[in-house]
């Protein structure tokens, strides 16, 4: 099992399983079923504030690419899925616009980001206002998906 932390982004293969916990955060699983080989970023933030250098994790804008480029430096492979898992709402959005949308920002830049790179969406589980955890099995694609006190394995891969 590896951990994947806050503005992470880690690469595996069979049998290793990748595990992160999101809340605002999005998840976003590479996988190559052929090869049983994947990545997860833990996207902090869709893209970083002017004039900053993008974190090799943190922005969805700069760690959905490097995770793409690692994946076919190792594997050769160019052909991946993605699943993203995340983007709740859960800041006060009484008091913070800015708060409120960072769920909803992280989803929707990461989803632009894989479609500049052609990688197919096929499956989310987004939004809301609860936290998840993820488990992606790089035997065989499935996540384990908790949420509210429950598991549910998810195999689309």
């Amino acid at each position: 099992m590896i951990h994947v932390g806050v503005a992470e982004w880690k690469i595996a293969r069979a049998p290793d399983a990748l595990r992160t916990t999101l809340g605002s955060c999005a998840g976003i699983v590479l996988y190559n079923a052929q090869e049983k080989v994947g990545g997860l970023a833990h996207i902090l933030l869709a893209e970083p504030p002017g004039g900053k250098i993008a974190a090799r994790g943190k922005y969805a804008t700069s760690a959905i690419p490097d995770v793409v480029e690692e994946l076919k430096k190792k594997t050769g492979l160019s052909l991946f899925t993605a699943r993203i898992f995340g983007g709740a709402s859960m800041f006060d959005t009484f008091h913070s616009r800015f708060l409120q949308n960072i769920g909803d920002d992280n989803v929707k830049v990461s989803r632009e980001v894989l479609a500049k790179l052609n990688i197919p969406v096929i499956m989310e589980d987004v939004g809301g206002t609860l936290g998840r955890s993820i488990t992606v099995y790089m035997d065989d694609g499935r996540v384990l998906l908790r949420t509210n006190g429950k598991e549910k394995y998810v195999y689309k891969a």
